[in-house]
């Protein structure tokens, strides 16, 4: 009965049967391959698990709920979207008829506890000292910089701990397609992209928030 209950709150108030993934703080990626095909990452390693939804349906109607609360769409017109959670974390889904195999999602949970720098030198070994004190000098600095690599190589990660470098007396505007950025500071403005309505308007570009920005 605990579990019937569990089931139905997360049903109606969650992300259905992705809440116990969610409620995972060891789960850093949930990839939904189809409703009976889910895999988690833990520590860079991908584990099938015995978690799967009833059908494509009710896979369908979490990826509408993710989509409908950031104010987004998705359907045969849009089959591809990207989202955010409330929590923070990016939500990628694709439905047919792009995706042959049916509906799939990609979420790409974020740190509770954002990494700071002394934890690439200290804990990770990702960086030494003397790398460490040169990006917070060029962050400083106020150099322009490119962070680049490939999924799940740290590019967020990086990001956020160099714009802790940034002093509290600057004003920071970010631009994303999907807000992920966790900055520090309390003077920050967070844009984000929008896509077309169904009838093709309405679209905000990241071009036109870096016209607006400037």
């Amino acid at each position: 009965r605990r579990m019937l209950v569990r089931d139905i709150q997360n049903e109606m108030l969650g992300l259905g049967p992705l809440e116990l993934l969610m409620a995972d703080g060891s789960v850093s990626d949930i990839l939904v391959n189809s409703y009976s095909q889910i895999y988690v990452e833990r520590k860079g390693k991908l584990e099938l698990t015995n978690v799967t939804f009833t059908d494509e349906k009710h896979l369908l109607r979490i990826i509408d709920k993710i989509v409908s609360r950031v104010g987004r769409r998705i359907d045969e017109s849009s089959p591809m979207v990207d989202a955010r959670l409330p929590d923070g974390s990016r939500v990628n889904a694709i439905i047919p008829p792009i995706a042959l195999d049916g509906p799939m999602v990609s979420i790409r949970r974020f740190a509770v506890v954002p990494l700071k720098m002394a934890d690439l030198v200290n804990s990770y070994k990702s960086l030494t000292p003397e790398m460490a004190l040169m990006l917070e000098g060029l962050a400083k600095s106020k150099i322009n910089m490119l962070i680049s690599g490939g999924t799940g190589s740290g590019k967020t990660t990086l990001l956020n701990i160099l714009s802790g470098f940034i002093p509290e007396t600057e004003r920071i505007v970010t631009i994303e397609d999907a807000a992920e950025l966790q900055l520090q500071q309390e003077h920050v403005i967070r844009l984000e992209t929008r896509p077309a309505n169904i009838e093709g308007k309405g679209e905000v570009s990241q071009r036109a928030l870096v016209r607006n920005a400037l």
